[in-house]
């Protein structure tokens, strides 16, 4: 296995494969939320779920675009801070397009990483930004730090999970 297979089954596996480590992926944080959940914000200063999808959604497609090599900004992706913002607690459609859409950027995301050779892993992503490998590092280390926070957000409001 090559070292951006590695990254690959790192990126996807821990972020949606509940059989591939020894935590909770955020599929199963995420799963079996209404939209009315996945938007609530449990207190001041906190996020929603679903403000969560949308902000790791946006990094996984970021990211995606980089490595392709098109140049793309947050404001272009309608995200000038990074955090799109959460739909409609009403639009349970809206909440499922939004996780399979999450889920998706991740399994497109890691395909494109799986593909990189050793030299391109030691690239920078852009001019003057970190190496290809730095990045992909990150976003598996950011997507852990956001699966937790789902799940101590549906932990604030009562919504435990079985596994954790």
């Amino acid at each position: 296995m090559t070292e951006a297979e590695r990254l690959s089954d790192a990126l996807q596996g821990l972020f949606s494969n509940p059989e591939h480590g020894w935590f909770t992926p955020i599929s199963v944080a995420i799963a079996g939320l209404t939209a009315a959940q996945a938007a609530t914000v449990p207190a001041p200063r906190f996020n929603s779920v679903w403000a969560v999808v949308n902000h790791v959604r946006f990094w996984h497609e970021l990211t995606l675009l980089r490595l392709r090599g098109i140049s793309a900004n947050a404001k272009e992706l309608w995200a000038d801070n990074g955090w799109p913002p959460a739909g409609d607690p009403t639009d349970e459609r809206a909440w499922e397009r939004d996780c399979q859409r999450l889920l998706g950027a991740n399994k497109e995301l890691a395909a494109e990483v799986a593909k990189l050779s050793d030299e391109q892993l030691g690239e920078p992503i852009a001019p003057g930004r970190a190496r290809r490998y730095q990045v992909i590092q990150g976003l598996i280390a950011h997507n852990s730090y956001h699966t937790n926070e789902v799940i101590s957000i549906r932990h604030m409001l009562g919504l435990w999970l079985e596994r954790t």
